[in-house]
């Protein structure tokens, strides 16, 4: 439970396309307009966590085989990444361009909502960090961790929606960001690699 979430926050910390979006949202409009956004990628991960979850608990009492194949291919996933992100070697740079314009919560929401499900690798990472530890995680439990992966998501885009309408966290990150996303490809790298050694462990016993 405790690697899960531990795996979850570091890929949070690390910019893809929902990262990307909320930030620009409250560079170039305003910090509520990134909440906005926020609510829309939340609403997503309610989707592909949920898929995740339930449908891999639906899997594990189904076939065996197909969760640990689901294992392998989740960790060699998450090992590429891992890769992928060591080998930055450059910070970001991040739009400094402010825009005076009307305000549509719902076209936010949208927006945001379709971002988050448009990008199908979403789905794999859920299903790579969730196989870990399905089998042996007790089904009450279930939900509550569905609840965790929403609000955790949703919390931290409201802090980046938060952080990023002011010029020196800007900076910051701008001037670390090749460390963070270095230090997460680390996290990324091992979880993968036990996931790989566990899927492997079951095919060899």
């Amino acid at each position: 439970m405790l690697s899960v979430i531990l795996i979850h926050l570091a890929g949070l910390s690390s910019p893809g396309p929902d990262f990307f979006y909320v930030s620009r949202q409250a560079v170039n409009k305003s910090i509520k307009a990134g909440i906005y956004a926020s609510i829309g990628i939340a609403i997503g991960i309610m989707f592909w966590a949920g898929i995740s979850l339930f449908g891999m608990k639906i899997l594990n009492f189904a076939d065996h085989l197909l969760q640990y194949l689901i294992m392998l291919a989740g960790g060699i996933y998450l090992a590429q990444i891992g890769v992928d992100l060591v080998k930055i070697k450059e910070n970001i740079r991040i739009s400094e361009i402010k825009k005076d314009c009307e305000l549509s919560a719902f076209k936010e929401i949208k927006s945001g909502l379709i971002i988050n499900l448009c990008n199908a690798k979403a789905g794999i990472y859920f299903a790579s960090i969730v196989s870990s530890v399905i089998l042996k995680f007790p089904e009450k439990y279930l939900f509550l961790l569905w609840l965790f992966f929403i609000f955790s998501t949703f919390l931290y885009f409201c802090l980046i929606s938060l952080l990023f309408s002011r010029q020196r966290v800007r900076n910051f990150y701008s001037n670390n960001s090749k460390k963070i996303d270095n230090c997460t490809g680390i996290i990324f790298f091992i979880f993968g690699i036990v996931l790989i050694y566990e899927a492997m462990a079951h095919f060899l016993s």
